[in-house]
């Protein structure tokens, strides 16, 4: 069999932090080597085998070999030979590496259906951020980059962010720091870079994490549907409401059962005759969370039914309803609640000190806010203030709402339920208070 299967960019990244030593690093440089025999390499501008590139990390991250720099394997054996020992003075943060690698490597890479973007990253021991590598994975998932950690040490942190996988290609594969590496080798290779979805090896199916039970989560979209959304956000935010429908697994009978998501959908915007005193929250409910039992039927709805309110931003008051009436009015709470916030601009003056108070108070509840901004006409402290920490994991700031953009905070969506339903809140209400 031809590996890989797919046109694939694959990456590696030496761990050459403060305890990195010779035999290590030459034990790497040899994995890499070895990987590198049993894999075609791209000699061609035909998208026919894997282009290879090839950084070094502690707590930053550096080029060593660049994607275009090689067209021929021989000439990249020589120079993977060729790259000398190098060790950093600092500890190492491999969801840094991980973060750089996503934003400022596979960046600009080939594009397409069947393209495989692969980072295999070498660690010898804990990082010192372990909360970076929980952002990472969410940034590789939402970006369809397959991480693979070949581990000399014990690394629990990035086995707990491995946990929201389902897919069996996120691999912590274990190697001893003397002795053969060509078995666990061997599963990298089978499971990972010449993976064929069309003919799964049997071989592969132990890599697949055991996951508990599911644990549900209610959560609420606040859709901003005010003057400040343009007719192109507006539809682009139904768009994705729309897409983000996908990744829930949508309870048959919400009002009755424990089992599955529920989901409500709230839209805010005043009325130009709004007054600050009136009794009325300037709030619409599309749909509560034990109004529709199927995904299709809210699909529907925000079709056929969400329509464009004009008016004052009003993001604090939309959030007080959303907690006040959509989540304490519904029977059989979920474990989890999340409030997924897409704002296409700043909230009224009049809303600031409501919004300060409303979103630290629902943070300190338990409830998780998750926050798309489109557009440029944003306010980022107002945004950070809104979010729950850290905000690498909450809150999305898109300049451009193009089709790639969105699909990338759909992604980011899907694997930060898929985070909360597993691990729960990163941060204890406690520690917000301290923030």
């Amino acid at each position: 069999m031809e590996c890989p299967v797919y046109p694939t960019e694959l990456l590696f990244a030496l761990d050459v932090s403060q305890d990195t030593k010779p035999q290590l690093f030459e034990r790497m440089r040899e994995i890499i080597i070895a990987i590198v025999n049993d894999t075609k390499i791209r000699d061609s501008n035909c998208p026919v085998g894997a282009r290879v590139a090839v950084v070094s990390y502690s707590s930053s991250t550096q080029h060593l070999i660049r994607f275009s720099d090689f067209h021929t394997k021989d000439q990249l054996l020589q120079e993977l030979k060729a790259l000398p020992y190098q060790r950093s003075t600092d500890r190492r943060d491999i969801g840094g590496s991980m973060r750089f690698v996503a934003r400022n490597i596979f960046k600009r890479t080939l594009q397409g259906a069947n393209m495989r973007k692969v980072a295999v990253f070498f660690s010898n021991g804990q990082s010192s951020n372990p909360l970076s590598i929980n952002t990472a994975v969410l940034e590789f998932s939402a970006l369809g980059i397959v991480p693979v950690v070949i581990a000399f040490k014990s690394i629990p942190e990035v086995n707990h962010a491995f946990a929201i996988d389902y897919s069996g290609q996120f691999q912590i594969i274990d190697v001893p720091g003397q002795g053969d590496y060509k078995s666990p080798l061997h599963q990298l290779q089978l499971c990972t870079i010449c993976y064929d979805k069309c003919e799964l090896s049997a071989e592969c199916e132990h890599t697949r994490r055991v996951h508990p039970p599911q644990e549900y989560v209610d959560v609420a979209f606040i859709f901003d549907n005010s003057q400040t959304t343009s007719r192109v956000e507006f539809e682009k935010m139904k768009d994705f409401l729309s897409k983000a429908l996908d990744n829930l697994d949508v309870s048959s009978e919400p009002a009755t059962s424990s089992v599955g998501d529920r989901v409500a959908v709230v839209s805010y915007a005043t009325p130009t005759a709004f007054q600050l005193q009136t009794p009325k929250a300037p709030v619409k409910t599309e749909f509560d969370l034990v109004t529709y039992s199927s995904t299709q039927l809210m699909k529907e709805h925000i079709r056929e039914s969400i329509h464009q309110l004009n008016g004052g931003a009003a993001v604090g008051r939309a959030l007080q309803w959303t907690i006040n009436h959509i989540f304490s009015d519904a029977p059989r709470p979920r474990k989890h609640k999340a409030v997924i916030v897409i704002s296409a601009g700043e909230t009224s003056y009049w809303d600031k000190e409501v919004l300060k108070k409303v979103s630290l108070r629902a943070k300190c509840q338990g409830y998780a806010l998750w926050v798309l901004s489109l557009g440029q006409a944003y306010n980022r402290p107002e945004l950070e203030e809104l979010a729950s920490p850290p905000l690498e994991q909450h809150l999305i700031q898109l300049g451009r709402i193009h089709k790639p953009e969105l699909e990338y905070a759909v992604m980011f969506l899907k694997s930060f339920l898929r985070f909360l339903r597993r691990l729960g809140m990163n941060i204890s209400p406690k520690g917000l208070l301290r923030l």
